[in-house]
């Protein structure tokens, strides 16, 4: 069993629509990461807010969405990939000032995940099955899980 733990976004809906139509969606907001290997997914533990979550964050510079996706992968859990396919956006509403913003989300397999490195945001990282107790894990997160 897990529990899900809101840090101040509510889930509103999964649009699916093409990469090239994302500015169509505003705010664009940072990408998501999503990674299957061994039929689980990758996710990573997020030491600022103590829950499991899937790799995500905002964008740099002039980065695409995709680069942006790629850069956060790596950064959270070390694995480098380049073939990220656009899934679609995650619609989430700010629980606080209800601003609603459009996150785009890509997806991709391994057959072996490649080393991991501990970082200031990441404590560890691990294939989950969606039934595993593993403690806390980001509510809107496992929402879109449904939409990949």
């Amino acid at each position: 069993m897990f529990i899900t733990q809101n840090n101040g976004f509510e889930f509103l809906d999964f649009i699916r629509t093409k990469e090239e139509d994302i500015d169509n969606f505003q705010p664009a907001a940072g990408s998501f990461a999503v990674l299957k290997c061994e039929g689980k997914f990758l996710i990573c533990y997020n030491s600022r807010r103590k829950q499991w979550e899937l790799p995500a964050g905002s964008k740099e510079g002039n980065e695409t969405p995709k680069e942006c996706a790629i850069r956060e992968l790596y950064e959270e859990t070390g694995q480098i990939v380049t073939d990220l396919e656009f899934k679609g956006l995650l619609k989430v509403k700010n629980i606080v000032n209800g601003a609603v913003k459009f996150n785009p989300v890509y997806f991709t397999t391994t057959e072996k995940l490649q080393p991991f490195k501990e970082n200031e945001e990441t404590l560890s990282i691990k294939l989950w099955d969606l039934n595993e107790d593993i403690g806390y894990f980001d509510a809107v997160d496992i929402k879109m899980l449904e939409f990949v």
